[in-house]
């Protein structure tokens, strides 16, 4: 009878914790993944996330970092899908980002890292960073965009373990003062003029 109590208790934790942890995952199918980060204001917030979930999506927001469970998808529907708007230490991870004209938009001095993110089947760009931002990109996969990865105006990108590969125009574009270090990755082609600045072991030289 012991045993049986202990075992009761032990099932009753269980259950409860698998319940705080269902209700602490956004369900896009329920719930708008979109007002959740316009209304986040805690310090640091952290939004996990399931399912496919309408974009846009504008975070302007320090420290968010926005998680993907299981099957994780942010639909741009035709506009820019994520936009990261002079935001700091802004984390995107686990997350499938689709059917933007640009899938990731960093700008104005913002700080995006980008862990296990499959940009695909945006119009124009899958991953963007502006104007003097900076991103770092991980286990990135980019394809079937206009162009996968483009870093323009004064910005720092940093890329490591990721492929950019099969997007119609380039995969990698670097304009305008842009700084690069490229680790461990496999791309196709690529653009990038005399104002560029790349380090690593890519093999890319500019002006290209």
């Amino acid at each position: 009878m012991r045993n049986l109590r202990v075992w009761l208790v032990l099932f009753c934790v269980l259950a409860s914790a698998t319940a705080a942890y269902a209700d602490d995952v956004l369900d896009c199918s329920k719930k708008s993944l979109a007002d959740a980060v316009r209304d986040a204001s805690n310090k640091n917030p952290v939004i996990s996330f399931t399912g496919i979930c309408a974009g846009p999506i504008a975070i302007a927001i320090d420290g968010l970092t926005l998680r993907g469970v299981g099957t994780a998808i942010i639909d741009g529907g035709g506009l820019d899908a994520v936009t990261v708007i002079g935001a700091s230490r802004v984390s995107l991870i686990d997350i499938d980002v689709t059917n933007g004209i640009i899938g990731i938009l960093a700008r104005n001095g913002a700080d995006v890292s980008l862990t296990r993110v499959n940009a695909h089947d945006n119009s124009s760009y899958g991953i963007s960073i502006q104007t003097a931002s900076s991103g770092v990109l991980s286990d990135v996969t980019a394809n079937s965009n206009g162009r996968g990865l483009g870093a323009d105006d004064g910005v720092s990108v940093w890329v490591r373990n990721s492929t950019l590969t099969g997007n119609v125009t380039k995969d990698i574009q670097l304009t305008f003062g842009a700084r690069a270090d490229f680790q461990t990755m496999v791309f196709g082609t690529y653009t990038c003029d005399a104002t560029v600045l790349v380090r690593g072991t890519s093999g890319i030289t500019c002006p290209h």
